[in-house]
């Protein structure tokens, strides 16, 4: 049983919302787009004790505008659907411990909706909240406490914050720990041997440390003022705790740190700190799941930005391990290394414009499996970076790549800080690309050479625009490609020094030197066939040295139209 669709209405910093899960599914965007709140609304639902009387929202859980007052709030409603995922994926046991709230959804498969709102009462003077179940059509259902509380029981719902504390994860009274420290699995007669082995150790420490006997007389003084019960000695000084369920409440985890020095854990960095966490939450799910909650248990784990204070390298690892936890998971993120650990069809990407948030995902259709799986490796090449971006510049080569941002740089234009992303398509054609660019709501812009391949991609643009303006998406240069449009801008005598003299010999060039003509066939019929990022570098050295005003007009229009794209996705 898991959470299909979540819906939010006036929640925090969200108006109207509607998101969609699978098993696992990563929300990503830009700050400030909701991710926090979609898993602050789940926890919301889930987490909440049933028949707990105080209101479930705070004042600052209402969208407030600028001047707004919570009493004056629009209500807030969080709705979860719960929907199988195949016939008969829900057991019959469940369907009727369930009763009444499962309804049937309009492509036959079982559902069940549950809704917590809150809103302010004039006639109480207070804030109040309520669950409600309601039918396919959206209508509420007679109160169903037992319900509820079955429906908690089987998806019982954890969160993991960013800032994940070990020393308070660890405690005797935490989530995760304390069910292992707190079960008693003890035999009494060796429970006993242990207790009594303890006392004789206690009273080793106590007779060779003979500090504590003033204190202890001292204290055995209150007896003549307080009464302290029937003890011929009142007072007893435990250096070790002396009952087995006082030692395991005091279990602690130490790890070796880098002198080898065994360390409790809150003494250790905050990337160990968050590990250790996510590796005690796998620990209970394997270990503690079903005796707390029962077999039918299906666990909701919500885990906010789980690559916090890791490495690279561990963020893949903590990737592969929230792949193996069971139940569902959703993950928000800003690491570009764990939205290219999971699959492109579980991502979903929120961007806010103005006071709405849009949801985008690769919907079924959109692009075919073949084609999919093959932009799976490439994120995963590139490492998913490029899906924080919100506005992609595709170009054709690794030349047009990295004069592009280079030239923008010295513009001091700053595309990766503005939301742009840059990188050649030819690898897999442009139309995948732009596939996913508009499943997932980022503008794309086509930047495409002025021959016949370069105006072949084009093309193939222009038929995917779906009645977008051809002027905001494809941008053409004014040259046969890019290093000849860097020739007629002033850089020839690059391309000329780097000529092969052989190929010189072979294939004279016949146009006048400075024409279009020229520097096309030199570097087209006169460059050797290696050396094309050795010559861009020599490029980029030189608009170091002579700063912006020798920036080809081309290239600084071209990375000031980027950035302005990339703003209206803001």
């Amino acid at each position: 049983m898991i959470i299909s669709k979540l819906k939010i209405d006036n929640f925090r910093g969200i108006t109207a919302l509607e998101i969609d899960f699978d098993q696992t599914t990563v929300v990503f965007g830009s700050n400030n787009t909701g991710k926090s709140t979609v898993l602050a609304a789940i926890q919301m639902v889930l987490g909440r004790a049933v028949g707990r009387r105080s209101a479930a929202f705070s004042e600052y859980d209402f969208h407030l505008d600028q001047d707004g007052q919570p009493t004056d709030a629009a209500p807030i409603k969080i709705e979860l659907t719960f929907k199988e995922t195949e016939p008969d994926d829900w057991s019959d046991a469940m369907v009727q411990q369930l009763g009444p709230v499962v309804g049937i959804g309009g492509d036959g498969l079982q559902i069940v909706t549950l809704r917590l709102s809150g809103r302010y009462d004039e006639a109480i003077g207070s804030f109040v909240s309520a669950f409600d179940f309601l039918n396919p059509n959206g209508d509420p259902l007679p109160a169903n406490a037992s319900a509820l509380r079955r429906i908690q029981q089987i998806v019982p719902a954890f969160y993991l914050a960013a800032l994940r504390d070990a020393a308070r994860e660890f405690r005797s009274n935490g989530a995760f720990w304390g069910p292992f420290v707190k079960s008693l699995k003890i035999d009494p007669d060796i429970r006993e041997e242990i207790e009594a082995e303890i006392a004789q150790l206690n009273q080793r420490v106590l007779d060779a440390h003979t500090g504590f006997d003033a204190v202890k007389a001292r204290l055995g003084q209150s007896a003549q003022l307080v009464p302290l019960g029937g003890a011929d000695d009142p007072v007893s000084i435990d250096a070790l705790p002396s009952r087995v369920f006082d030692i395991l409440a005091r279990t602690q985890v130490l790890l070796s740190g880098v002198s080898g020095a065994r360390l409790p854990l809150a003494q250790h960095g905050e990337g160990t700190q968050s590990l250790a966490v996510i590796c005690l939450f796998d620990a209970f799910l394997d270990a503690r799941l079903v005796g707390e909650y029962g077999e039918d248990a299906v666990p909701i784990l919500t885990l906010e930005e789980p690559e916090a204070h890791l490495h690279p390298s561990a963020v893949r690892a903590v990737g592969q391990l929230i792949s193996r936890l069971g139940g569902q998971k959703i993950i928000t993120t800003h690491s570009g290394d764990l939205l290219a650990s999971v699959p492109l069809k579980s991502l979903r990407r929120l961007r806010r414009v103005g006071n709405e948030i849009d949801v985008f995902k690769i919907e079924d259709g959109m692009i075919d499996e073949p084609t999919l799986s093959r932009l799976d490796h490439q994120i995963r090449r590139l490492r998913g970076s490029i899906l924080f971006a919100r506005a992609w510049l595709l170009v054709e080569g690794e030349t047009d790549e990295v004069i592009i941002q280079e030239a923008a740089r010295v513009a001091g234009i700053d595309l990766f800080a503005a939301g742009v992303g840059c990188f050649k398509f030819t690898e897999l054609g442009i139309e995948p690309y732009i596939r996913l660019a508009d499943a997932l709501g980022i503008h794309w812009i086509c930047v495409s050479d002025g021959d016949p391949a370069g105006q072949g991609y084009a093309n193939t643009a222009v038929g995917l625009l779906g009645g977008k303006p051809a002027q905001d998406h494809i941008r053409t240069l004014p040259a046969w490609d890019m290093e000849t449009y860097l020739c007629m801008n002033g850089f020839g005598d690059i391309f000329e020094a780097s000529a092969s003299p052989q190929k010189v010999a072979a294939n004279p060039n016949p146009h006048a030197q400075g024409t279009q003509e020229y520097w096309q066939h030199l570097v087209n019929k006169h460059q050797p066939t290696k050396g094309k990022p050795v010559r861009a570098t020599q490029v980029v050295d030189r608009l170091d040295q002579q700063g912006a005003a020798s920036i080809p007009p081309f290239l600084v229009d071209l990375a000031n139209f980027a950035v302005a794209k990339g703003r209206e996705g803001l």
